[in-house]
């Protein structure tokens, strides 16, 4: 009996903790959120970033702090102090409104199907691509056929939607931004290892099996989508990636991580939901990576424990 009254104040501690943690993430999430709406971007990031960390086990806070970081970078565009790395932003931008609509999906629910409370954010997520669409250069390839339209010093290009197999081979090499996304690109194109100033690398929804060591070229990178791919598998070297921020390799062929990872410092968020990742790996992740936002499937644990009984 005592054991199990020792067990149960720990546990309570710990409820009382995780709770009085996520109280304190939500009230910096309002602050920084106040000093967004009032142009002092650099507290609101501060404070939106220290009140995510707290928040991570609550989805719909998580949710709410993509939201608020993904208005921050869109209002730091919007307000012209930014031009040198706007484009970044915009990417950034879409990147957080982006996992904030896949988080409120999961959390709020309505009969209807479609909550009235994810119209607003939509509408944001569709206003950043038409920005991005209008300000930089965007083009439209033809099924089977790679596109020969001259890029000229595009920083942002964009070819989603477009069929392609291969990645086109005349882009400008002060390209800082590139997007794929639903094409049918097969390899991981080790032509971005080309363009030092890249930072921002979307390839979701193609058919990519593997990554190979040409990954640690791409030294600048700050945000890789790789999720709704094939991937079995992550290179040792992805550690390489110091500037790493956004590592998303969600709903692909996974059944680890490399160790290398624990060495990414800089990284914010790590997508890896959607895998067959063991959660003694996860574990191993949650552990060494407290500041990093895992996101990872809950059921994992309950699998291994049906196992293991």
């Amino acid at each position: 009996m005592k054991k199990i009254s020792i067990s149960i104040i720990v546990l309570l501690l710990s409820i009382c903790s995780i709770a009085s943690a996520n109280e304190l993430g939500k009230r910096y999430l309002k602050l920084g959120n106040t000093y967004r709406e009032s142009g002092n971007f650099d507290k609101a990031e501060e404070y939106l970033e220290r009140g995510k960390n707290l928040v991570t086990k609550d989805g719909y806070w998580s949710a709410t702090a993509s939201e608020f970081l993904g208005y921050l970078y869109r209002d730091m565009v919007n307000s012209g102090n930014y031009s040198d790395n706007s484009d970044y932003l915009l990417a950034l931008a879409k990147d957080n409104m982006e996992q904030a609509l896949i988080g409120f999906q999961k959390s709020v629910k309505q009969p209807d199907g479609s909550p009235l409370a994810l119209s607003e954010l939509m509408q944001n997520i569709e206003e950043i691509n038409s920005k991005i669409e209008n300000d930089n250069l965007s083009i439209e390839g033809k099924a089977g056929n790679k596109p020969t339209q001259n890029y000229g010093n595009g920083k942002v290009i964009n070819i989603d939607n477009s069929k392609l197999k291969e990645i086109p081979y005349d882009l400008p090499m002060n390209m800082e931004n590139f997007s794929a996304v639903n094409n049918r690109i097969k390899d991981f194109p080790t032509i971005f290892a080309q363009f030092p100033k890249l930072k921002y690398l979307n390839l979701k929804k193609n058919k990519i099996t593997t990554i190979d060591n040409g990954i640690s070229g791409l030294k600048g990178l700050k945000i890789l989508n790789c999720s709704d791919n094939k991937i079995k598998s992550l290179p040792q070297n992805i550690g390489e990636l110091k500037q790493l921020e956004v590592l998303d390799v969600s709903n692909n062929k996974l059944k680890e991580i490399p160790t290398s990872i624990l060495s990414l410092k800089n990284l914010k968020v790590l997508d890896i939901s959607g895998n067959k990742i063991q959660f003694c790996h996860i574990t191993t992740l949650l552990k060494n990576m407290p500041n990093t936002n895992i996101i990872f499937d809950k059921y994992e644990l309950v699998d291994e424990e049906a196992t293991d009984e």
